[in-house]
């Protein structure tokens, strides 16, 4: 036994080494507050920087998408892997710092970027300094206004709020140097929302009059401040300013250049400043507990200038990503060679432990039987702890050898000695099979009926050997981490549950070209990650530590928030009452190891159409008896409660998706996924359709004026009611009503 781990431990380097390559010395994980050009910017210099320094660093980027509680969980969850180090920048100033904290005193390094938090418990920090800024800006507001003479010059701050460390830390600045001068100085507070901007700046034109010069936390926000001055007519008699300053089309620079805001702040991103300090706390060199990164002013004088420079510089970055992505796919080519090596290398120890292992399990199967009752449920004990062992690593020989059997690239050579490990994995699937039915074959011996389960034995070999895998190999590992990069693919996830670490690679590199994949290694952390992502599919073990994946099937399945996830479980146990009880706790489709890779492929596939199939059924609005007997339990009772939802609030015109996910008991981002999923439409989408056709009812009902009905119907204006209502039914309201009078 104690030889057969041995081998098992070499075998699992040998596939390590084989999969990948040498793994990167640190990891470091980036968790972004929120999305945007700016941060999108950040992000692509971190992960430029990682080819800086030859693989030593892997940096990987999560997005809390503006939810303070979701980035404390995902710091904590972080702070509980096996990552090195975190650099947050908070969501806000305040309810980050707890879950900061906990990381830090974990004995994990924080870097805060960009952000602070209400403690001290970080490692350092890397960012601009806003008080800094925030004071530039307000000097450069100062020159703009200082040859104003037939009136007193007023500037109007509205900043980002009273949560986030660069907002207050911009208007202390900003307001420290105004005090102190002899302008008119106004401010207001706002959550950094367009909105917000929108109505802050009417409410000011129509309060205060037209001010001199307006200050914005963001080119963003002095460009939505600029909209609002436009619709009043006073635009051209302001001076809108921002900061970011991001080259690009639609950002801060061209913004400047073509006259439309008059200054923004280079507000620095440097990703790889961050990668270089994080490096330099891990290594144990000098670093600065806080740094501050410098940008300048961008005026009508020097934007021109700025923008081409910066264009240039984010040319220059996209060619340097584009050259690493060729020498690294010219790297996988030179190493196939060693790959068909090590590959051979790990069949051969694979088949000599299988064959050590089927001859121990034939000695035990006939020691077994010649005992009494009680040793007969040992006996189906250990048959279904070999199944799980002996079916598993099957499943990895078969898979990788006919992944190297489609390669174009084997010598003659090579390929006749491919050929002939395939026949023997082939051969060894029936012996392997032969064996593990051995046990139902002696019980049928026992009742009289050998030569019935000896050929069902013999058709189930068949069945099981006849299927092969075909992966898509350790080549195209990172495909799905490349899609899921890709904001604007709609790349479906399919989340893997498994104990065994090389059944989780096969997994992902079978399923990476076509999904993105997340992978759990036992079912309590494939139930938070399926609560908290809500993939589209999950493939599941059944047999795993802390929770197996009968309970994860029945949970997932319980639960409102998952119930509509379709569940393929894959194991060694094939009876037919195990079959009966993997489908009783809720299991879409139930495969037996070793599975056929193109099988697996196409039931995900058929579930997953299914379910878009099912979607479609929603599209007319109406769900009949026959659609709606398709839909779980929980699944009916959601989309029930969602239009009751809707009746309810279907007059307000204010309606918050985040008030109606509070309703159902979702977040905003698990109630767009689960809505999204079961109806083929975002909420917003389907509650605009359901007050239109509320409407459509109305016009033809009752004697209501139009403008009566599109406000009981929660649309904000009668314009934007007949826009919503003529891309609904290619007419427009009046046009409906006149066709009702002149029918009448």
């Amino acid at each position: 036994m104690m030889r057969t781990n041995l081998l098992y431990c070499l075998l699992a380097l040998l596939v390590l080494a084989g999969c990948g390559g040498d793994a990167p010395r640190y990891k470091i994980a980036l968790s972004q507050c929120v999305g945007g050009s700016w941060r999108e910017k950040v992000n692509q210099e971190a992960r430029s920087a990682q080819h800086l320094y030859n693989n030593v660093v892997e940096v990987e980027i999560l997005n809390a998408e503006n939810d303070s509680h979701r980035q404390s969980r995902q710091i904590d969850s972080l702070a509980q892997s096996d990552v090195n180090l975190i650099v947050v920048a908070p969501n806000e100033y305040t309810p980050l710092s707890p879950a900061v904290s906990r990381a830090f005193k974990r004995g994990i390094p924080v870097v805060l970027f960009d952000r602070k938090i209400n403690s001290n418990d970080y490692t350092a920090y890397i960012g601009g300094d806003n008080v800094e800024i925030g004071a530039s800006m307000a000097h450069y507001a100062l020159s703009l206004v200082s040859d104003i003479s037939d009136h007193a010059p007023c500037v109007f701050e509205i900043t980002g709020g009273k949560h986030s460390s660069p907002a207050l830390d911009r208007h202390k600045g900003f307001a420290s140097v105004m005090k102190a001068s002899k302008v008119t100085y106004r401010y207001v507070d706002t959550d950094w929302s367009d909105d917000q901007i929108y109505k802050a700046m009417t409410e000011y034109l129509k309060t205060h009059g037209v001010p001199d010069v307006v200050f914005c936390h963001s080119d963003i926000a002095a460009l939505t401040a600029r909209r609002a001055a436009a619709d009043a007519h006073v635009a051209e008699r302001i001076k809108f300013l921002g900061i970011d300053g991001l080259p690009g089309s639609g950002e801060g620079i061209e913004a400047v250049s073509k006259g439309l805001l008059a200054g923004t702040y280079i507000y620095p991103t440097h990703g790889e400043e961050i990668v270089k300090l994080a490096l330099d706390i891990l290594q144990g060199k000098p670093y600065k507990r806080e740094n501050s990164i410098h940008g300048i002013i961008v005026t009508p004088d020097n934007a021109s200038i700025m923008l081409r420079t910066s264009l240039e510089m984010q040319q220059q970055s996209n060619d340097l990503m584009t050259l690493q992505d060729k020498l690294e796919a010219l790297f996988g080519v030179y190493h196939t060679q060693h790959m068909l090596l090590i590959a051979g290398i790990i069949a051969i120890i694979l088949l000599l432990i299988t064959v050590v292992a089927i001859y121990r399990i034939v000695v035990i199967v006939r020691r077994v039987n010649r005992k009494e009752k009680m040793i007969n449920r040992e006996q189906t004990r250990f048959y279904t702890n070999a199944r799980h062992q002996l079916r598993t690593p099957l499943t990895l020989i078969e898979g990788p050898l006919k992944e190297l059997s489609d390669s174009t690239q084997l010598k003659a050579r090579d390929r006749t000695l491919v050929d002939i490990l395939q026949r023997n994995v082939h051969e060894l699937s029936h012996i392997v099979n032969d064996v593990l039915n051995f046990e139902t074959m002696a019980t049928a011996d026992e009742s009289g009926n050998v030569a019935s389960q000896t050929q069902q034995g013999r058709d189930r070999v068949t069945d099981d050997s006849a299927a092969e895998c075909t992966p898509s190999g350790c080549v195209h590992l990172g495909t799905a981490q490349v899609l899921a990069k890709d904001v604007g693919s709609e790349v479906q996830t399919v989340l893997v549950v498994d104990d065994n670490a090389d059944m989780r690679c096969f997994l992902r590199t079978l399923l990476a070209d076509r999904y993105y994949v997340l992978e759990a290694e036992d079912g309590e952390n494939g139930l938070r990650l399926a609560r908290e992502s809500v993939p589209d599919l999950i493939v599941s073990d059944v047999m795993m530590p802390v929770m197996d994946g009968l309970t994860l099937c029945q949970k997932i399945k319980t639960d409102p928030m998952t119930s509509h996830i379709p569940v393929i479980l894959l194991t060694a146990r094939s009876t037919t009452q195990q079959l009966v009880e993997g489908l009783d706790h809720g299991a879409d489709a139930y495969m037996t190891k070793p599975f056929s890779a193109e099988v697996l492929l196409a039931r995900i596939d058929n579930l997953l159409k299914s379910r878009r199939q099912l979607r479609h059924l929603f599209d007319a609005g109406q769900v009949g008896q026959k659609e709606e007997s398709q839909l779980s339990a929980p699944d009916r009772k959601f989309i029930d409660r969602l239009k009751e939802a809707f009746q309810k609030h279907l007059g307000k015109s204010d309606l918050k998706m985040d008030d109606l996910g509070a309703e159902l008991g979702l977040s905003r981002v698990q109630l767009y996924r689960k809505v999204k999923v079961l109806t083929g439409q975002a909420p917003a989408e389907l509650l605009r359709q359901t007050r239109v056709r509320k409407a459509h009812a109305l016009i033809l009902q009752t004697d209501l004026s139009l403008s009566e009905i599109a406000y009981d119907t929660g649309f904000s204006s009668p314009g934007y009611f007949s826009k919503c209502f003529r891309d609904e039914y290619g007419i427009t309201p009046s046009e409906l009503r006149k066709q009702r009078e002149e029918q009448a």
